[in-house]
């Protein structure tokens, strides 16, 4: 099957889709993520803490599977990227896995004991599982941006410390306030009363910060960060890239202060995409750039899976990745009702 396609070609094309369906998930997992930034400074009782949890409970686990398609397409697609990464990076992993599943228990669980003291457990849970994703993802792109202290041999000389950089400092605590603000938003967009007021309020506020911070990280990264301009020079057209970054964060800050929550969500959301996206454009052959010498790097080529693996892959993408699109589609179109004040969870 799609025996015509060379392995370098096919790898190309999966290093494409890769950084799509990264971006994918970063922008429908960023409103649940900031729902749980949120619930424990908005939510001031039950029926508040209910209704955040109702704007996002039929929703967050569909969006994770858009990170099990990222982690299960490098896992075979670039084997080797998957295998370096959980080398290199261990304990940061160990803490996005632990932060999943904090949440995702949280999340599940948190109206279906009447304990105020197990509520209040599960609402922090569900507030340090939505730290711990947001933060460790941030950080670690920024470092897979920046290039990972590889040296020769695939060796890896750096320190858990090394990876808290300035420069991961900040692109770790963007994506938390993205997320925080795409919450925001969407609690403004999905429910009714003096909480989606309250969500409404925050939002104008770190909408303002999310601009702000990206342009010192978008700055950072192009004027900062060693050989990230050589795909853009090399190919102009990549600037539209932060461009529509820096633009979407704009019309974010702009939407938000005229009450267009669901413009401002969107806009919001193209933020987060566009910065990823920028990104990865930058790292463009290699998968795991090394900041000691580019040719200690892990590039497309080196680290693609058989020409047969990646042509299977391919045909399965194709028939289940719209499957996957349509069923989302057809959810939210389901709960597409504003939650009123309620103590009822009916999903």
């Amino acid at each position: 099957m799609l025996d015509f396609l060379t392995r370098d070609i096919l790898a190309v094309i999966w290093f494409f889709l890769w950084c799509v369906i990264w971006g994918v998930y970063f922008i429908v997992d960023s409103f649940s993520l900031g729902a749980g930034l949120l619930t424990p400074f908005i939510a001031k009782d039950k029926v508040q803490r209910i209704q955040v949890q109702r704007s996002v409970g039929p929703f967050w686990g569909g969006n994770e599977v858009w990170l099990i398609l990222a982690a299960g397409g490098t896992f075979a697609a670039f084997p080797l990227v998957f295998s370096k990464m959980f080398t290199f990076l261990y304990l940061p992993m160990m803490l996005l896995l632990i932060g999943l599943i904090a949440r995702g228990i949280s999340v599940e669980y948190l109206h279906k004991d009447d304990s105020s003291k197990i509520q209040n457990v599960l609402m922090w849970g569900w507030f340090v599982g939505s730290l711990l994703v947001s933060l460790v993802l941030g950080v670690a792109f920024a470092n897979f941006f920046k290039g990972l202290e590889i040296a020769a041999g695939g060796v890896y000389e750096g320190t858990l410390l090394g990876l808290f950089g300035p420069y991961a400092l900040i692109g770790g605590v963007l994506f938390v306030l993205i997320s925080v603000t795409s919450g925001a938003l969407w609690i403004k967009v999905k429910t009714e009363g003096a909480l989606a007021t309250k969500a409404g309020d925050i939002a104008k506020k770190t909408s303002i910060v999310v601009l702000v911070l990206s342009l010192v990280y978008l700055a950072y990264s192009f004027a900062g960060i060693e050989g990230f301009t050589a795909n853009y020079s090399a190919t102009p057209a990549l600037y539209a890239l932060p461009a529509l970054a820096v633009i979407a964060a704009i019309l974010a800050v702009v939407f938000a202060k005229q009450e267009k929550a669901f413009l401002a969500f969107c806009c919001n959301l193209g933020t987060i995409l566009f910065i990823v996206e920028s990104g990865l454009a930058s790292i463009y052959p290699y998968m795991l750039k090394s900041s000691v010498a580019l040719e200690y790097g892990i590039d497309v080529f080196e680290a693609a899976s058989s020409q047969m693996t990646l042509s299977i892959m391919l045909g399965g993408a194709l028939v289940f990745v719209p499957i996957v699109i349509i069923y989302q589609l057809w959810v939210y179109t389901l709960f597409k009702e504003k939650i009123k004040e309620t103590e009822q969870v009916d999903y």
